[in-house]
């Protein structure tokens, strides 16, 4: 018998549903099904998660990303499937479960192991802020029309003192999010490199960098007239103040999720991106 938990993203009516079907499916071969209801909201970071031996959310990528830190280092393997409009890393459609659910214990679809990012905020040599994110980190302006000051240090070396809209550190999953639209590149999820994506930069000269993995990433706040904010995953927010550092790496921990065996990343790539040198 294993211990299955279903986060379920309640604030999408078409959820209840296919959580009901899922549960019936789920009990009919013997499983203990836990529900965990979801409301997409900062409040979903304080609610215990059951023990388990594997999970499955129940929405589109916001739910994943909520998912992955309620899950973070509890070494439980994540099936996302997708209920709604639009979803990337969600690549299971509700209809395809029971068919990954049974190729996932076969040991046919097999969990891939994405990098995380781990975000800490000083002030005044004291850590003040500290998050985890599967997608990204974006530091921005949160004053119109004034553009952000940043220092950039990459493993202590000063590598740029940057003006524009804010900064995004990526990781290879968030490659196709936030940092894609910003003009970023797109990066295999099973890559282990990190992604630096200045917004808007003042000088035409600044382009999106790929570090490895290994590489830690300092942003100092020199003083400015703007007011600015960060955020991890683009739901955990944070106001940064003059002088704030703030440091980005690699986490010693790993999101885990189950791979639908029936496409790949390529077929992602093409089929919800557009990567395919076509009008589709």
């Amino acid at each position: 018998m294993n211990r299955v938990v279903i986060f379920a993203n309640t604030t999408k009516p078409e959820v209840i549903p296919v959580a009901d079907r899922m549960v019936s499916y789920l009990s009919s071969r013997g499983e203990k099904v836990m529900i965990v209801a979801l409301s997409a909201t900062d409040r979903d970071r304080n609610l215990e998660v059951p023990d388990a031996d594997i999970a499955v959310s129940l929405g589109g990528d916001g739910t994943v990303l909520n998912c992955i830190n309620l899950l973070k280092g509890r070494n439980i393997p994540l099936i996302p499937v997708k209920v709604g409009t639009f979803g990337y890393i969600t690549d299971t459609q509700a209809s395809e479960f029971s068919s990954v659910y049974e190729a996932y214990l076969e040991g046919k679809a097999f969990i891939q192991k994405r990098l995380m990012l781990d975000i800490t905020v000083v002030r005044e040599g004291r850590e003040c802020f500290k998050a985890s994110a599967l997608n990204e980190v974006a530091l921005t302006a949160a004053t119109r029309a004034r553009m952000a000051a940043i220092r950039l240090f990459i493993d202590n070396v000063r590598a740029a003192d940057l003006k524009g809209d804010g900064i995004i550190i990526a990781s290879p999953t968030g490659s196709t999010a936030y940092s894609l639209a910003a003009g970023g590149p797109v990066l295999d999820s099973e890559l282990s490199a990190i992604i630096i994506n200045p917004i808007c930069p003042f000088t035409m000269s600044i382009r999106p960098l790929v570090v490895g993995s290994e590489k830690e990433i300092r942003i100092e706040i020199p003083p400015q007239g703007a007011a600015l904010s960060i955020t991890a995953d683009g739901h955990i927010g944070f106001d940064i103040r003059e002088n704030d550092v703030i440091t980005v790496k690699k986490s010693c921990h790993e999101a885990l999720l189950v791979e639908n065996p029936q496409r790949s990343f390529i077929e992602l790539l093409r089929d919800k991106l557009g990567w395919a040198g076509g009008l589709n």
